[in-house]
């Protein structure tokens, strides 16, 4: 797949997750507040239109991310999804008049240079083999992700909420790290039958669940935030140490600066100073 398209499928993943974080939050918001991981939870939310289109922009962002991660390093694709923070906060920026900080637009500026970077850093390329205690490992952690969700879930305080984020987050980085390992057979249809497959959608439930947890208790742009850090640096790291990712021309330095940037911006941003506030609020 050439390059710029699989830069686009990045992109696009990014603004699917960006808005539905948004309309998932307006629904999370009109439900009693979870304190357990049961499915319940999102089964009520099916009733309500906006949840529902988010559910449809996360499907799409599912198979955006599919596409770019066969094609492209997770290094890569991990920090331009990481976008979706700047997506998020500019719509509640704009459409609920939540003032942002001058913490939160110099992080929103530090993702765009460091995303900038690695733009630069990427080449098409495709994953290496994985070993076998790194494909078991993979395919099982979404029932330690549960695990964890389930222990941190019944506390309110806001570290609790932060780390529901990271827990989404670490599950939402299985997904593009399953799709990195995931090979796609001919024919197509024979892909029902790979555990891979199997593993993403676990993820992609898991992760789901935790992140609408998350937004009943806090603002999207900062659960956003706490997600999409743990979501990039846990699929950078294996994409780099067992997957074989590496930059253009060996041009680490350009890629490391860019997700050094990204990361720093998209931390920045879930700071308390950077929350956004209601205008005219005291």
């Amino acid at each position: 797949m050439p390059l710029g398209l699989a830069l686009a499928f990045a992109f696009g993943c990014s603004l699917s997750i960006g808005v539905a974080a948004v309309l998932e939050k307006v629904s999370a918001d009109r439900e009693e507040r979870a304190s357990s991981l049961r499915l319940g939870l999102l089964w009520r939310l099916l009733d309500d239109w906006p949840y529902l289109l988010g559910l449809g922009l996360d499907g799409a962002s599912f198979l955006f991310t599919v596409i770019a991660v066969q094609n492209l390093a997770l290094f890569v694709v991990e920090p331009i999804i990481a976008l979706n923070v700047v997506i998020t906060a500019l719509i509640e920026w704009s459409l609920f008049r939540r003032r942002l900080s001058h913490l939160a637009w110099a992080s929103l500026a530090g993702i765009l240079v460091g995303l900038s970077l690695l733009a630069l850093a990427a080449a098409p390329e495709h994953a290496h083999t994985a070993a076998g205690a790194v494909w078991w490992t993979v395919i099982l952690s979404p029932l330690l992700i549960a695990a964890a969700g389930s222990v941190v879930a019944p506390r309110h305080q806001h570290g609790a909420t932060i780390a529901l984020g990271v827990l989404d987050g670490v599950a939402f980085g299985g997904t593009a790290i399953a799709g990195r390992m995931l090979a796609i057979p001919h024919p197509l249809w024979q892909l029902i039958l790979s555990p891979l497959l199997w593993s993403m959608l676990a993820y992609g439930l898991i992760g789901l669940l935790l992140f609408t947890i998350a937004l009943q208790r806090i603002h999207a742009s900062i659960v956003g935030a706490s997600t999409t850090a743990a979501q990039s640096i846990v699929p950078i790291v294996v994409g780099i140490a067992f997957l074989g990712d590496s930059p253009r021309n060996g041009a680490w330095a350009l890629a490391i600066a860019g997700m050094v940037v990204t990361l720093a911006g998209t931390l920045a941003i879930a700071l308390p100073g950077a929350a956004p506030e209601i205008a005219g609020a005291a």
